[in-house]
């Protein structure tokens, strides 16, 4: 069953609460992972900015996992998120998902 919009709203706010325990630390690909994921998820590929210059290396390496995602439709980047958020995240993604 795919991933309501709600449900994903409800999982990426707990992925962004610096409260929420975590099953396992992520690496830096993982959450750019993570934000490519959502920024697919949430934002229309015409809307994309410009890649941002080569001295906004932070920026640039968002833009380009969003980029590396594009191929996704919306529900397909939800999903992922989700399932890298439910491995990383673990039992309260879990408790989300088992509300809907």
């Amino acid at each position: 069953m795919p991933v309501s919009e709600e449900i994903f709203l409800k999982v990426a706010a707990l992925v962004g609460d610096k409260n929420t325990p975590v099953a396992r630390a992520s690496s830096r690909a993982e959450k750019l992972n993570l934000y490519g994921l959502y920024k697919r998820a949430t934002v229309d590929s015409e809307e994309r900015p410009e890649r941002p210059g080569i001295f906004d290396f932070d920026a640039r390496l968002k833009w380009d996992a969003w980029l590396a995602v594009d191929n996704l439709t919306k529900e397909e980047a939800r999903q992922a998120y989700v399932n890298l958020a439910k491995e990383l995240v673990g039992k309260p993604v879990e408790i989300v998902l088992g509300e809907s």
